[in-house]
């Protein structure tokens, strides 16, 4: 049986050998058997667990993004093939309140899933999203302050409530625990905006430095997000099961027609959130604003960031919202997941081919292109769910059929697309080989009409059209049709009903005219009769007499 935590001197640390051929159930297990009190993971655990993935993988990538106020080495991994810093990625952070050790053991639940989907379960979706994306994760944004606290775990067998950095070089009257920086004051938009959001107090659990980026950590941060391709980040909080949304500082609203508030919205309605939780701006979640936080300036710079809070309050135990037993971290683990698996989801280029549409011959003579007897024209409506746009992703037309033209127009996200007052001088020609075209100008959160020309090959062709996304199942098929022939073919019924409803008629009518004609005869017979027997009345007695003798 492999294992993740090995028995080295006096601590447990991981071992990575065999674990994608695990379940989702031992590697939670794993998570919630590090070497410090309680089975929570120790830096040297996370270190050494890192370090095997390396050795073992080929999608693990180390990068030091900067050091502590104690100089440690502030780390970051990233799950993805091929590293390149200009790859989109997924930043995820833990840590920044040294305290919240529940956000470490996410973090890292939030990465091996990831791997294991890739690695054992052989997932298009996840092999995909690897592939022309990354995922990266700082484990330890205050790793001095969770150091301290693995010292008291290790010492005095103590949990201790260390929330901020230990830069203590600010004058406070209280010592240890409420001296230094509040990391998530301590970014760079509307840096001490006011005095509720953040304090000017260096005793105050919100105290948040002499100026913006002020501590080594948070420049880190700051580092990753300007150095590296980041498109959307988690920062990860506990406790409350609260999402909170930016901005934080104040109640400042998003553009509507914009990728993240486009996000944000498809995430409150599909988050599959569970239990008593919250969705919003922070001032509507718990009634108070936080300025210099780490959201708010990560999405002032372009990325789509959240700062969740996990677990549900518990007023009885206030330690356990910090520091969950096992029992509580599996519990968190699988509740908590869902919404956040939803939210990274969101990052790689997601295509979906929502409608296929075979236009018939009146509505191709509205259009540009005249088609011959054996050309067919056919619109795709595509949208993409996603926040990365399709570079290096090709559509594909099954090879039943030959591409012979194929244009685009770019819709918005949610505009309905008007087939019958489509602006044609809107199309623009794609470049295509061998029924392949390039994805390039797909970008995130957006609507494409594709209208492809195609000439058929073989009679009722089954022609599929799909993204190559490494494996994913290809199952957007249209049957083409001959609609010109099956025109001609109703209109032949249509005549042919015309015919025999005429028919009928005339038999109708010849049935109703004999009809009346039988009447008319008859009527004239009937009406000689009764002149014939008025006149014999009419004559005198003798003259009938006479007639009697003869």
């Amino acid at each position: 049986m492999i294992i993740l935590f090995q028995l080295i001197p006096t601590l447990f640390c991981f071992n990575y050998q065999g674990i994608i051929n695990q379940d989702l159930n031992h590697i939670q297990n794993e998570i919630i058997n590090g070497s410090l009190l309680q089975g929570r993971l120790s830096i040297t655990d996370v270190e050494n667990l890192f370090t095997e993935l390396e050795s073992t993988t080929n999608f693990v990538h180390s990068q030091k993004i900067g050091e502590s106020y104690l100089n440690k080495t502030i780390q970051s991994y990233a799950l993805c093939a091929n590293f390149s810093k200009e790859k989109p990625m997924m930043l995820i952070t833990s840590l920044h309140h040294s305290r919240e050790v529940a956000t470490l053991q996410m973090n890292i639940y939030l990465f091996l899933y990831i791997l294991w989907q890739v690695e054992n379960e052989k997932n298009p979706f996840y092999i995909n999203m690897i592939n022309h994306n990354c995922i990266l994760i700082v484990p330890f944004v205050n790793i001095d302050g969770y150091n301290e606290i693995e010292s008291e775990f290790n010492n005095n067998n103590f949990q201790p409530l260390t929330r901020k950095n230990l830069n203590r070089t600010i004058p406070c009257y209280q010592k240890d625990e409420l001296a230094g920086i509040d990391l998530n004051r301590n970014y760079g938009y509307h840096f001490a905006y006011d005095n509720i959001g953040s304090s000017n107090d260096p005793c105050d659990e919100t105290y948040r430095g002499n100026e913006a980026f002020s501590e080594k950590e948070t420049q880190a941060i700051k580092y990753a997000v300007q150095n590296f391709n980041i498109k959307m980040a988690i920062n990860l909080h506990c406790f409350g099961n609260l999402w909170v949304l930016p901005y934080s500082y104040a109640n400042e609203e998003l553009d509507q027609d914009g990728v993240p508030y486009l996000i944000y919205e498809d995430f409150k309605l599909n988050g599959q959130f569970q239990g008593n939780y919250k969705i919003g701006h922070a001032i509507d979640l718990v009634q108070y604003t936080a300025n210099g936080e780490a959201a708010d300036w990560m999405l002032s710079q372009g990325v789509i960031a959240i700062s969740p809070e996990l677990g549900e309050q518990s007023n009885t135990h206030f330690f356990s919202n910090f520091y969950p037993d096992q029992k509580q971290t599996i519990k968190l683990l699988k509740t908590e997941f869902p919404p956040l698996i939803q939210f990274i989801n969101y990052l790689p280029f997601q295509p979906l081919i929502k409608q296929l549409y075979q236009y018939n011959e009146s509505n191709t003579q509205k259009l540009f292109y005249t088609l011959s007897t054996n050309q067919y024209l056919i619109e795709v409506q595509c949208i993409n769910h996603g926040v990365t746009n399709g570079s290096n992703q090709n559509f594909i037309v099954s090879d039943s059929v030959q591409l012979i033209e194929a244009y685009y127009i770019n819709l918005k996200y949610d505009q309905i697309f008007q087939r019958e007052t489509m602006n044609t001088q809107k199309l623009q020609r794609i470049k295509h080989i061998n029924n392949t075209f390039s994805t390039d100008q797909f970008v995130p959160r957006s609507q494409i009409i594709y209208l492809l020309i195609l000439e058929k090959i073989r009679f009722e062709n089954e022609v599929k059209f799909y993204f190559d996304l490494n494996g994913e199942e290809k199952i957007n098929t249209l049957t083409i049709k001959d609609i010109n022939y099956d025109q001609k073919q109703l209109k032949i019924i249509q005549y042919q009903k015309l015919y025999n409803l005429l028919y009928i008629s005339l038999f109708i009518s010849l049935i109703i005219i004999i009809g009346i004609l039988h009447q008319i005869i008859l009527k004239k017979s009937t009406n000689k009769k009764q002149n014939s027997i008025l006149k014999l009345m009419e004559q005198k007695s003798e003259q009938i007499e006479l007639n009697l003798q003869i």
